[in-house]
């Protein structure tokens, strides 16, 4: 049982011993050291990568995030988070009438003169206490808060005057050599009514906003506040990692933090992975010049099959040795797929970090990984840890570029993440949002050493590129891609008499060739797959992003293992957009696809013909007239008809999709707010990409597994459209705050797909 004249600051089974962090007073002291060590460890790393200078910046640095580390939890100390955390408030589940964070801000108001002689500045005080009721960022909460939630009670009791609360106290004094231990007010605090707690953090942030905008806002100062708060977090998920890090002894052991900060990549590491993609064959000389590189950030624009990645890891070995690196792409199946291609087979310490990775492994790579019971914040947290001591990371760019919109596997990996160097793959394939936010890490991050690799590339982008890159006073350094294969002939186009490809289809089919069908949406995938049965010759394979994750992995790998050119019988495969960037198909000859978009045309005709080599058969591809623009816009289509329109008819190389593509005039994409880098006293939580009409669900079937455990999400979230008129979907229970569709209001085929009833 947890004692009630104890102040916890976890939770504990009744199986589990007793050990002095989950108190509250071994809690504290638990993140403080935390503290200490990470910041030994990459503090000047920290500060370094946002511009700032370690010799001017140590001391400050480490008097606030270690004082933040020591009180960040004090706000625990009340009568609705004690109850809480035991278990139920009054015997109810009860909701707290304010978080704890927002307590500790409350309490530090009667501590603020006893702590300030410590860091000797008021606004370094305003520092900490930022940082501190920012440490459990969520999109969800709302910062400061407005109001008591309904059912939480009228008053508040902080137990400031408990034995653990004052044994906490006289550890601050000793610990920072402080004064005199001052008296605090005992009284309730009021949660509603007049002069209740939420007007005080009203008052509060007013005050905070008015010194953010006066001192810090846009100067390098707004970037030392943005490493405080990230350093505390960092802190609080390292010292809350105690169950693996407890010896039989009781006893910490934290040289942990320091063991997985060392761990880093050596040259020869990096080395092995390019020499066992060559085979002993020399680079190439565009390689060579990428691994010569010595700008901070260097930008490739090379087609596929150019060997772009295997001079990512030549310019890491050659010039960042002793650098984590970050290989960052678009999507989680480019993530996977690059990882199984590159580093699952490596001798080398490499993982790969999404939020689906788990099923990936257990699926496409066929291996198993810790698959544990646990809560997706815990998930998260020891992925985080995980990534301190990795090396080399396969992952999508959510989790590097994330930080800037405060998503917490960002912040829970800053302090890896400043000791890094950074690969962003398939740059054009960022929405404007996502690409505006990789604008800021190039400006904003000067420390960080970058590649940044694509095919093809507006001029308007690259130009929004050297603009960001200007402000680390210096030039963006561009590197093409070998002429010859940029200039290969690799497609002819084949116009369809009546809009209809399934002749031909049938026609290469019969000859063995091996046909990618993509479609705009995935009704349209549904109607060809029709269309296609009931003509009768094959049974194509479909593939879409309205799958259940763990289906939708096992169609990617038979679609893959089916355009093997090994395999010589033909094959049919009908994809959405999903398969314009993750699939690696060796032996496509024929390519049919809706107009899209430029940039989707390219990445589609890159599904085919990889493999071209100097006097091979150019292959064909065609092009239907969808019924409609969706999902894309009317001017969209109109500069696809422009474009195509400028290739030539036959031989037509990658140069030839990139050049007629990057002329056009659109307009830079604008570098985004930061949550992170421009929200100072505020720690709230912004979208990184553009979001997308739709809901993810779960099935009734599987609601029972996804409660037990919220590891099964990534699993069995599915996917769906915004639901049909008049199905009240925000009326449906839900699991871990996600909607569970009833029985029979969705139609589920593992080898089809989702579709709402009656519905395609």
């Amino acid at each position: 049982m947890m004692n009630p004249e104890r102040l916890w600051a976890k939770s504990k089974r009744d199986d589990q011993p007793l050990r002095d962090s989950m108190l509250l007073p071994g809690h504290l002291k638990d993140v403080h050291t935390a503290a200490g060590k990470v910041l030994d460890e990459t503090g000047d790393e920290q500060l370094r990568a946002v511009g700032l200078d370690p010799e001017s910046c140590r001391d400050r640095l480490r008097r606030c995030v270690l004082l933040a580390a020591a009180v960040h939890d004090l706000g625990k100390a009340n009568d609705h988070f004690q109850p809480m955390v035991r278990g139920k408030r009054d015997g109810l589940v009860r909701p707290q009438g304010l978080r704890h964070e927002w307590v500790t801000v409350l309490m530090l108001q009667d501590l603020k003169n006893w702590l300030l002689p410590f860091l000797g500045d008021e606004t370094d005080f305003r520092i900490v206490e930022w940082a501190v009721s920012g440490h459990h960022p969520a999109t969800h909460h709302c910062s400061p808060p407005r109001l008591c939630p309904p059912g939480a009670g009228a008053e508040m009791k902080f137990h400031v005057a408990d034995e653990d609360f004052l044994r906490t106290l006289e550890w601050l004094k000793h610990t920072f050599s402080l004064g005199e231990i001052p008296t605090m007010n005992l009284d309730p605090r009021a949660l509603i009514g007049l002069d209740n707690v939420f007007g005080k953090l009203g008052e509060w942030e007013r005050d905070s906003r008015r010194l953010w905008n006066a001192t810090f806002l846009h100067k390098p100062e707004g970037r030392f506040v943005a490493v405080v708060k990230n350093c505390l977090i960092a802190a609080d998920v390292a010292g809350s990692a105690l169950p693996t890090k407890v010896s039989d002894a009781d006893s910490i052991n934290w040289g942990w933090i320091g063991e997985s900060f060392s761990a880093k990549p050596q040259r020869e590491d990096l080395q092995s992975i390019v020499d066992e993609r060559l085979g002993g064959k020399e680079p190439r000389e565009f390689q060579k010049a990428v691994a010569n590189s010595k700008s901070t950030v260097t930008f490739v624009k090379a087609g596929c099959g150019s060997g772009k990645t295997v001079a990512a890891y030549l310019w890491a070995a050659r010039n960042h040795p002793g650098r984590r690196l970050y290989f960052c792409y678009p999507t989680t199946g480019t993530a996977t797929e690059g990882f199984k291609d590159y580093l699952h087979e490596a001798d080398v310490n490499a993982q790969l970090f999404h939020s689906r990775r788990d099923i990936d492994f257990e699926i496409i790579l066929e291996t198993g990984a810790d698959a544990k019971d646990a809560e997706a914040e815990a998930a998260i947290r020891i992925d985080s840890l995980e990534a301190w001591s990795t090396p080399i990371v396969a992952c999508t760019v959510d989790m590097v570029l994330g930080l800037v919109q405060n998503n917490r596997r960002g912040l829970y990996a800053w302090p890896a993440l400043a000791q890094s160097a950074f690969v962003f793959d398939e740059i054009h394939a960022f929405d404007d949002r996502l690409f505006g936010a990789l604008l800021r890490f190039l400006r904003d991050l000067p420390g960080l050493p970058v590649l940044l690799m694509t095919a093809s590339l507006p001029s308007a982008r690259l130009e929004a590129l050297q603009a960001a890159v200007s402000k680390r006073a210096e030039q963006l350094t561009i590197i093409s891609g070998p002429e010859h294969l940029e200039k290969l002939p690799r497609y002819h186009r084949e116009i369809l008499p009546q809009n209809d490809p399934l002749p031909l289809i049938e026609k290469t089919l019969k000859h063995g060739g091996k046909v990618l069908w993509v479609c705009n949406t995935v009704s349209r995938v549904m109607d060809a797959a029709d269309r296609v049965k009931q003509a009768g010759f094959t049974t194509p394979r479909i593939y879409h992003s309205r799958f259940k994750y763990g289906d939708r992995v096992e169609r990617h790998k038979k679609v893959v293992s089916a355009f093997d050119p090994e395999h010589t019988e033909g094959v049919l495969a009908i994809c959405s957009q999903v398969a314009e960037m993750s699939l690696d198909l060796k032996g496509c000859t024929l390519l049919v696809t809706d107009k899209a978009s430029v940039p989707a045309m390219i990445q589609r005709l890159g599904r085919l013909n990889r493999q071209a080599a100097e006097g091979a058969s150019t292959r064909p591809f065609v092009v239907i007239e969808p019924e409609n623009h969706l999902p894309y816009t009317p001017h969209d289509l109109l500069v696809t008809d422009a474009w195509l329109a400028k290739l030539p008819e036959t031989g037509i190389s990658q140069r030839d999709l990139a050049e007629g593509w990057e002329q056009e005039g659109d307009q830079p994409p604008d570098l985004v707010p930061s949550a992170w880098l421009d929200g100072g006293p505020i720690t709230a939580v912004s979208e990184l990409r553009e979001s997308s009409p739709g809901i993810t669900v779960i099935m009734q079937e599987d609601a029972v597994i996804v409660r037990k455990s919220a590891k099964s999400i990534p699993r069995h979230a599915l996917p769906m459209p915004p639901p049909p008129k008049g199905m009240n979907w925000k009326d449906w229970e839900r699991a871990h705050g996600i909607p569970i569709a009833p029985a029979g209001t969705i139609q589920y085929d593992p080898l089809r797909g989702a579709s709402w009833q009656n519905q395609k």
